[in-house]
């Protein structure tokens, strides 16, 4: 990284500045043309599905594929896209700059980029996964409560949030309906604790495939993160999580209110991991407390109120917990960071306010500064030999 950043500290680790070549590159507006030794496309998962119509393959995913002719690094990076979207945004920024699956090509890692089970290329069968919704959180818009307006100096969204900005629009473009998150349809848990095990198999038949890998997951893949870990943990060997699905138990406002009823009854997950002692409903975990908030703009945890389960599958998989600074997961993402330490995980939160990083948001992979991030994330990873 260029400038230097303040060190954030969690569970031992301190981030410092690294090597600065992703955020340079992109200051040059020119960068080389990327030399590609192999690329492609395949599915994997799924299960054979009788209908009225005939036979089909349900729940598989889509992954899209690029070696770098130097790979300099051991292990691939495998990216997971948030709800109501799909891999595309991996790629490119919405304003055409480069997206972070290309910007760790240029570092010398390979890259896989799925589309989750019903999302994007990956097929949504209606008769089998129900209607599919568009809540109107999953589009950007400016105002109130919402990330910064189009004039905010520290705004790091590539364009301007409002109608007609190509950028924007590219955005729009981006989402899609999807069965996740129907809030305000009946059992919404239900609905999510299923697209958990769709991602779960989905994700550990890829790592069959490929072989140990790094995950990468964002918003609501980062549940997905955590039960591919779970499933595979010998082949995971580091999992980014760029805003998780959080916080833990109870949603948090804008997505959820107090009195809501638990939205994550295995604290960070809709379905099931295997945890020490066994926990098989949310009663398991003794009961439920909130937290005093920690500081001004935060939301106060929820914890079990007897002793923490251990997360057993994934005490041995370093996480990165990332957060922007004008997020509304920047209230609650602590929240995740704390609970997978107290859980055994080994975990680091980068904290970009704390850093000195100013004006990023939910999707700060795909903002203005998107290289520096990426930096960050090249720097932890290689101080880990990967």
């Amino acid at each position: 990284m260029k400038n230097k950043l303040c060190a954030v500290v969690l569970a031992g680790l301190m981030f410092t500045a690294g090597h600065g070549s992703l955020a340079h590159a992109a200051g040059q507006g020119a960068n080389e043309p990327l030399v590609i030794a192999e690329q492609g496309t395949f599915f994997v998962g799924g299960s054979e599905v009788e209908l009225e119509g005939g036979t089909i393959v349900a729940n598989e995913m889509y992954v899209e594929y690029q070696m770098p002719a130097e790979q300099t690094h051991p292990f691939p990076l495998v990216f997971f896209h948030g709800g109501m979207s799909s891999g595309h945004y991996w790629w490119s920024r919405p304003d055409g700059g480069e997206g972070w699956a290309t910007l760790f090509l240029r570092e010398g890692y390979a890259v896989y980029v799925v589309d989750r089970p019903t999302h994007g290329r990956s097929a949504h069968y209606e008769e089998i996964h129900g209607q599919a919704h568009l809540p109107p959180l999953s589009m950007p818009r400016p105002g109130p409560g919402s990330d910064p307006e189009p004039d905010d100096p520290d705004n790091r969204f590539p364009g301007k949030k409002v109608a007609g900005d190509p950028a924007y629009e590219q955005s729009r473009r981006g989402s899609q309906a999807s069965v996740e998150l129907p809030f305000g349809l009946p059992d919404p848990v239900a609905v999510s604790a299923r697209m958990d095990g769709y991602d779960r198999a989905a994700g550990a038949a890829l790592l069959d495939r490929i072989g140990p890998a790094i995950l990468v997951t964002h918003s609501r893949s980062g549940a997905t993160g955590w039960q591919i870990a779970d499933a595979r943990p010998d082949l995971v060997k580091a999992i980014v999580a760029a805003e998780p699905n959080g916080p833990p138990f109870y949603n948090a406002p804008p997505l959820g209110q107090p009195g809501d009823p638990v939205s994550r009854p295995f604290g960070i997950t809709y379905a099931p991991l295997a945890y020490e002692p066994a926990v098989e409903t949310v009663e398991d975990f003794g009961g439920l407390v909130q937290m005093e908030p920690t500081g001004e703009g935060l939301v106060g945890c929820w914890v079990p109120q007897g002793q923490q389960p251990q997360l057993v599958n994934l005490t041995d998989i370093p996480v990165m917990v990332m957060t922007g600074e004008s997020s509304y997961h920047a209230a609650y993402d602590h929240c995740t960071a704390q609970y997978l330490t107290a859980a055994g995980v080994p975990t680091d939160f980068a904290d970009l306010g704390a850093m000195g990083i100013t004006g990023n948001t939910h999707g700060f992979m795909r903002e203005t500064n998107n290289a520096e991030l990426a930096d960050i994330v090249v720097d932890w990873l290689t101080e880990r030999g990967l």
